[in-house]
């Protein structure tokens, strides 16, 4: 028989379901640190992630080029995901410390 024959594995829903999810440790909201794990739809975050992303484009082309005698360079944001898949910017009512969230570093084009 070819691989493909009566003895290849097939791969189980389990295994088709881990596929499609990544754990992601969630806390309650208002809570810093702490949760439990839990598994978000990978397609699902993947739109939440873009739609982030849109938003700080909306953002970062509203922003100056010079901050006073300072060029504005770089612009880095650090979002966390929630338990329901989306994405947030930890406020500065929040504790300083580690985090487990996304980081996006936004650099500006040189034009010519």
């Amino acid at each position: 028989m070819d691989e493909m024959g009566e003895n290849a594995k097939q791969p189980d829903s389990t295994e088709e379901k881990r596929k499609g999810t990544i754990i992601v440790v969630a806390s309650e909201e208002g809570m810093v640190r702490g949760g439990t794990s839990k598994r978000l739809n990978v397609e699902e975050l993947s739109v939440n992630v873009n739609v982030f992303l849109e938003q700080m484009r909306s953002v970062l082309e509203k922003a100056p080029t010079h901050v006073g005698k300072f060029q504005f360079a770089e612009f880095e944001v650090h979002a966390d995901i929630t338990a329901k898949g989306s994405l947030a910017l930890l406020g500065t009512g929040g504790e300083v410390g580690a985090s487990g969230g996304l980081k996006f570093v936004f650099r500006r084009v040189e034009t010519q």
